[in-house]
């Protein structure tokens, strides 16, 4: 029995779905809803690339991270690509979300330690963006703009302790189109 699992993949500024179906030491991938086909990744040069083989077809993968936003810089085959991957459920949650979603005001929702703070008033966001890092209970808790706009404010510092309810970032959404 195969386990399946959905993403959606953003290459180069195009959408693309795909389903991972896995079982044993079989792999399955289908694109954009097309024939499934046999797939296979073996780590390469050290793990810092990928060769990856679909239906016979083999290309080497060089992935690095990029952006605060997920994105990824990628090789592939040589080329540079513009890379992003979620899983379906994000995806969805942010497309149902528009723009305008959310609220600009970012506040911790369970005690915690402030370990990173990614913006900067007068910064301007995006949706989804991560903006800073809370742990809690032994785990780091990334935490995402809930709109796009301009950081106003940040309101806590690396190593404060934070309590539910506790401001930590303000942005003023951008105005709706």
């Amino acid at each position: 029995m195969l386990t399946r699992k959905n993403y959606v993949v953003d290459v180069d500024g195009h959408r693309h779905t795909a389903e991972v179906a896995r079982g044993g030491s079989r792999t399955e991938l289908r694109i954009d809803g097309g024939e499934a086909r046999e797939a296979a990744a073996l780590p390469v040069l050290g793990g810092r690339a990928v060769s990856v083989t679909i239906g016979g077809r083999r290309r080497l993968v060089h992935l690095a991270r990029a952006d605060a936003k997920g994105g990824l810089k990628a090789t592939l085959d040589g080329r540079p690509v513009a890379l992003s991957v979620m899983d379906e459920l994000r995806a969805q949650a942010l497309q149902d979300q528009g723009p305008g979603a959310g609220s600009g005001t970012l506040a911790a929702d369970i005690p915690g330690l402030v370990i990173d703070i990614r913006v900067q008033a007068g910064q301007a966001v995006t949706q989804g963006e991560p903006v800073i890092v809370v742990e809690a209970m032994k785990m780091q808790n990334e935490l995402a703009a809930g709109v796009s706009g301009i950081v106003q404010k940040v309101a806590v510092a690396v190593g404060q302790s934070v309590n539910p309810g506790d401001v930590l970032v303000v942005i003023e959404p951008a105005p709706a189109d």
